[in-house]
């Protein structure tokens, strides 16, 4: 079996898993976020996805995910708590000063990561007032 067709289920698996991630669907459940970054090692240790693009997709989906205002609190500091991991894989893979510069960036962006409040429920429900 090639590894293509190998590939194939769990970086569907994996995409899948992301949106839910990005979407707050199952905020009230934390392993989704641990059953992603598995699926994610699989993906860079078993299959010809490039380890360097898991980790910096992985990075970016946490770090997006915690800014967003419109998602619950808790999933929110949930998905930035869990952000150093594919940091930590990022500097790995940061072979030369490009890709360095781009870890020393995205450290730079998980240190200084200020979460606004979550909007209400109220407000989401409300929507934006007639002008």
């Amino acid at each position: 079996m090639s590894s293509a067709l190998h590939e194939g289920p769990y970086l569907e698996s994996w995409r899948w898993m992301s949106r839910q991630i990005r979407c707050g669907l199952a905020p009230d459940e934390p392993r989704l976020i641990e059953h992603y970054l598995a699926e994610g090692r699989y993906l860079a240790a078993c299959t010809s996805t490039s380890p360097w693009t898991i980790a910096v997709t992985t990075f970016r989906l946490l770090l997006d995910t915690a800014s967003d205002t419109a998602l619950p609190w808790q999933w929110r500091t949930l998905c930035l708590d869990h952000a150093w991991r594919p940091l930590r894989d990022i500097e790995t893979q940061a072979l030369c000063t490009c890709r360095l510069k781009r870890w020393q960036s995205f450290a730079w962006q998980l240190a200084t990561c200020e979460l606004e409040p979550s909007i209400s429920l109220t407000e989401l429900l409300q929507g934006f007032p007639d002008e």
